[in-house]
């Protein structure tokens, strides 16, 4: 078993200025990956905050989103890489699918890029050498797999 690799993930905020004032909204998100050995599992949970400054007032609001879980299995996985070098290292996922990363904040249609921090970067290293081990082995759970090929 892996220890789990914390990450963050970047999600645009919205700036609004109309008649009524000024809205910035901003959000956190941050979770864990998981890998088992065959599941890759990313949990997270975020903040929103919300300034708003309008004629004679200003507002300050926190939300905290509940956690959040997609359980994503390693045959999956079209693709797994270490990105940015010392300064920013993300972990890229992408999917076989569009669909199977749609509920990951900040995700692209089947890729999300999860922002570690640079003492993880060889932590995750090691969980993307685990992933593309698990991708290339063939799944011996289905019934129509074999350990070896035909002669």
């Amino acid at each position: 078993m892996i220890d789990p690799l914390p990450f963050r993930l970047r999600v645009p905020g919205i700036d609004k200025i109309d008649l009524q004032g000024i809205r910035s909204i901003s959000y956190r998100v941050e979770g864990l990956l998981h890998f088992d050995g065959k599941t890759v599992l990313l949990e997270w949970a975020g903040t929103r905050k919300t300034e708003w400054v309008a004629l004679g007032s200003v507002t300050d609001e926190m939300d905290r989103s509940p956690v959040a879980k997609l359980e994503v299995p390693a045959s999956a996985i079209a693709g797994v890489r270490l990105l940015g070098g010392w300064l920013a290292p993300r972990l890229e996922l992408r999917a076989r699918s569009l669909e199977i990363l749609a509920g990951v904040p900040g995700a692209r249609p089947g890729v999300v890029r999860l922002k570690i921090r640079r003492r993880d970067r060889k932590h995750a290293g090691a969980i993307v050498a685990a992933l593309e081990r698990a991708r290339r082995l063939p799944e011996l759970d289905e019934p129509n797999a074999t350990a070896l090929p035909p002669v």
